[in-house]
């Protein structure tokens, strides 16, 4: 029972209900940051650099270094590079939006402080504040995930709220383990979900020679000579980048954090790796293990989850 406000200015308030025994009420008990993360946060392509010719530049000087291996292993190489320099330079600041529009707000106001004012020193600012005000809305629908609206609904501060309501939501404040026990330290938590997985996906029966016994069974042929040379036809450019147009701009599908958006963005630049790395595979029908990695998420069956049977992975 609070307002959009208040959750924005306290984001990380858990409220716990402690049991009735003994009396007809419950305490609650309202905790004000549970837990703060110390972690290097994930690196995630910002959709704000699609447009910065400073990224487009690093992304040039990266793909023109020579690099010897497979093409799997010089694109997997490139991006490596890429991301610690996209991540060491928007350490920088000089991505941040927000605090731009700060500057730049207090910089109009200081020329208008002086008579009589210069406008024409004005205007170009005022250009650039409407730059890094689109480039605020864009960060927070970003990180908000909301698909629905159309291109041009400004609602920066929904945004705000959306993102803060679903980090709270998807917070996972403790989990039980095999004996019970209520765990709330982070890699105690990351523990159960390994070890619950790791249980679950490893085999308990022998599967022996149970292909042998399958190849034996009388089975008609279904692929005929026609689908068979389509579906073993050479894999063509034009088919990968129509495969890559066709992702979603703001999700990443891997873990190396780049987006749909940055390889649309850099196509002309990066495009080649990208076919001759997917051309390899289907060569050779090998692939890098860093490009099978991939995030499992959790999604809560019911509410307040204590277990991990309780969520959809």
């Amino acid at each position: 029972m609070c307002s959009h406000s208040w959750i924005y200015r306290y984001p990380d308030t858990l409220v716990r209900y402690f049991t009735d025994q003994g009396s007809d009420h419950r305490a609650i008990l309202l905790a004000d940051k549970p837990y703060t993360r110390n972690s290097r946060p994930l690196f995630r392509f910002d959709a704000r650099w699609a447009e910065n010719p400073e990224v487009r530049a690093m992304v040039k000087y990266v793909w023109q270094e020579e690099i010897h291996g497979s093409p799997m292993f010089q694109l997997r190489e490139r991006l490596k590079k890429l991301r610690h320099l996209l991540y060491d330079w928007s350490r920088e600041g000089t991505t941040n939006s927000l605090r731009n529009i700060h500057t730049l707000q207090a910089e109009i106001e200081r020329i208008k402080q002086v008579h009589p004012i210069d406008w024409d020193a004005i205007r170009p600012l005022e250009l650039e504040l409407t730059r890094q005000w689109e480039a605020e809305e864009i960060y927070w629908q970003q990180k908000s995930r909301v698909h629905w609206l159309k291109k041009g609904d400004k609602n920066t501060s929904y945004f705000h709220t959306v993102t803060r309501a679903r980090r709270k939501r998807n917070f996972v404040e403790g989990l039980r383990n095999e004996n019970g026990d209520w765990v709330t330290e982070e890699v105690g938590k990351a523990d159960i979900a390994c070890g619950f997985y790791k249980t679950l996906f490893t085999s308990e029966t022998q599967v022996g020679n149970m292909w042998d016994r399958v190849a034996d069974l009388p089975i008609a042929q279904s692929i005929t000579p026609d689908m068979n040379a389509s579906l073993t036809a050479e894999v063509l450019p034009a088919e990968v980048r129509k495969v890559v147009y066709s992702m979603g701009s703001k999700q990443a599908p891997g873990s190396d954090g780049f987006t749909g958006k940055f390889f649309k963005a850099f196509w002309d630049i990066v495009g080649t790796s990208v076919v001759e790395a997917v051309c390899s595979f289907f060569r050779t029908s090998r692939m890098l293990r860093s490009f099978n990695h991939t995030w499992l998420t959790l999604i809560p069956k019911v509410d307040n989850v204590e277990t991990m049977k309780q969520f959809f992975p």
